[in-house]
């Protein structure tokens, strides 16, 4: 018995002196190698705060995956030499080729797709793209072994550029200062090196998918990478792309305007933009003639925005969008904001559109009492504004069986569906406060309908240079400064006249003065009859 009790004491002993054990071991993250190399895929900040395009996606890994990493610095080619090595596990930014499959390990999924361009000094005068032979005889640097170099030597036989490929192994600072030096004439790497920002794009040259490498003999390391990757793209179908807005787009090439585009520019000067008046909070002009709104902030960033321009706009006001559109086509103005026209619409006037600037949620304004079931009605009557053509071809592309009825303005399109004419009037997210009042007043409400509006430059076809200038510049500029821009002029343009109060409280200020008026008639009769009686007292 003794012996059982002493066999029960010892394994309850080995059971509870295991536990932390296991517990530890379950808890003990991987540490993984990575490669760390100064660029916008590895960035740090004044204080030492980490950053970058490979930086990110790698702690996104880590959530799935609970590795830990142990950053390595060096050149990438040098880093690149470490994996194949095993001295790192993980490094970024790494094209795939048959030759490097046979040293490395490469994932199912690419991490982004990257563009390679020669770049030169911003004083550079004797390299043009529009004369691609001013290559010839110059010393143009390459990572030795990139996949940019390869696309080079391929791109020069095409197009008969007889230069010589420097190969390199430093940094990218120290490569951009052989550049500085004059050591070499041009650079090829990518648009998401931040050294980039400090040159000129000459042309590109080539793209590819670009991967997270795994050491060789990480064969279980590849495997998690492959779990992470797959549910991250679960998770969101676009955190590749972005990441490229994040920390590529705007410090590119497109960051930097071409010879072309310059020599257009200087040619021309300023940019004259139609806009449409008493479109707050997009754009308006004030008592001074001079534009306001949030297109008035966006053009005063915009003229700066990009690396090796500074763009001047002019703006002019015109009554509707239609307006401005018809001055457009005439040749009076370059561009015209607001604008969104459907592929369809702008072909057949002669007009396309650049990428977005500014974008809002379209709200039906409905009868109170038709809230509720404004959804599930089968006929829509909408009152529309005259003159704007990019409601109607919101409506065509997203509510073709509703029936347009056009009214001279927003309050008259309002007090018809208030009398039941109409019933709704279309009204951006960022102007609703515009018209809350008299939305109060109708007893109307606001219905979201799920759907957003695009808002974009319209330019003539043909007019390339300026649509590209209007396009790198519209990529430089931050969505949450824009949005940022438009709550500012929603609220603004919002705000309480004198003459709102009264006309709001015109109620209670008509009941005040009449009790005022009786109170002082009340008076005087009282008063006029107290002096009566004093009269009659002294008469006798």
């Amino acid at each position: 018995m003794k012996r059982r009790i002493t066999v029960l004491i010892l394994c309850l002993l080995l059971i509870s002196l295991s536990v932390p054990v296991a517990a530890k071991a379950e808890t003990e993250k991987k540490v993984v190698r990575v490669g760390w190399y100064d660029s916008s895929f590895n960035a740090k900040d004044k204080n030492g705060r980490r950053s970058g395009y490979a930086y990110e996606y790698q702690l996104k890994i880590a959530a799935y995956t609970g590795w830990e990493y142990q950053y390595v610095s060096g050149s990438w080619t040098q880093l690149m030499d470490m994996l194949k090595d095993g001295q790192i596990d993980l490094l970024s930014d790494v094209s795939y080729t048959k030759e490097r499959e046979e040293s490395m390990l490469f994932p199912d999924l690419p991490m982004g797709e990257e563009e390679y361009c020669i770049f030169i000094m911003p004083e550079n005068r004797d390299i043009t793209s529009l004369d691609l032979s001013t290559l010839n005889g110059k010393k143009i640097g390459a990572n030795k072994g990139s996949i940019q170099a390869e696309f080079f030597l391929q791109w020069a036989e095409k197009h008969n550029v007889k230069a010589e490929l420097i190969d390199l192994t430093g940094t990218e600072d120290e490569s951009f200062d052989m550049l500085k030096n004059g050591e070499l004439d041009a650079y090829i790497t990518l648009n998401a090196y931040g050294v980039a920002e400090k040159l000129t794009p000459v042309v590109k040259i080539g793209s590819s998918e670009f991967y997270f490498a795994v050491a060789k003999e990480q064969t279980g390391l590849l495997e998690e990478l492959n779990m992470a990757m797959g549910r991250i793209r679960d998770e969101d179908p676009y955190y590749n792309l972005k990441l490229f807005e994040k920390y590529v787009n705007r410090i590119g090439s497109n960051a930097f305007l071409s010879a072309d585009e310059l020599s257009w520019l200087e040619a021309h000067g300023a940019i004259r933009v139609g806009y449409q008046d008493n479109y707050l909070a997009f754009c308006a002009s004030d008592g001074s003639g001079k534009l306001t709104g949030a297109l008035k902030d966006y053009l005063e960033l915009a003229q700066d925005v990009l690396k090796n321009a500074h763009i001047d706009f002019e703006a002019k006001a015109y009554p509707t969008a239609a307006d401005a559109m018809d001055a457009l086509e005439k040749g009076e103005i370059d561009c015209v904001f607001p604008a969104n026209l459907s592929s369809y619409d702008g072909e057949t006037r002669h007009l396309v559109m650049t990428p977005a600037i500014m974008r809002t949620d379209i709200f039906a304004v409905v009868r109170k009492t038709e809230e509720s079931v404004f959804a599930r009605k089968e006929h829509v009557v909408v009152a529309e504004n005259e003159g704007n053509p990019n409601y109607d071809a919101f409506l065509i592309e997203n509510f073709p069986a509703w029936t347009k009825v056009y009214y001279q303005s927003t309050a008259d399109g309002l007090k018809a569906v208030s009398e039941g004419v109409a019933d709704c009037v279309l009204v951006s997210s960022y102007r609703f406060n515009n018209i809350s009042r008299l939305c109060s007043k109708y007893h109307l409400a606001a219905f979201t309908t799920g759907i957003g509006l695009d808002y974009c430059f319209a330019v003539r076809q043909g007019e390339t240079d300026l649509y590209s200038i209007l396009a790198k510049a519209v990529g430089m500029v931050p969505t949450s400064t824009v949005n940022t821009m438009l709550s500012y002029y929603s609220t603004e343009d919002a705000k309480l006249t004198v003459g709102d109060v009264l006309e709001d409280n015109l109620t209670w200020i008509v009941a005040v003065l009449e009790a005022i008026l009786l109170l002082s008639l009340g008076l005087f009769l009282w008063r006029r009859n107290v002096k009566k009686k004093e009269r009659k007292k002294a008469a006798r």
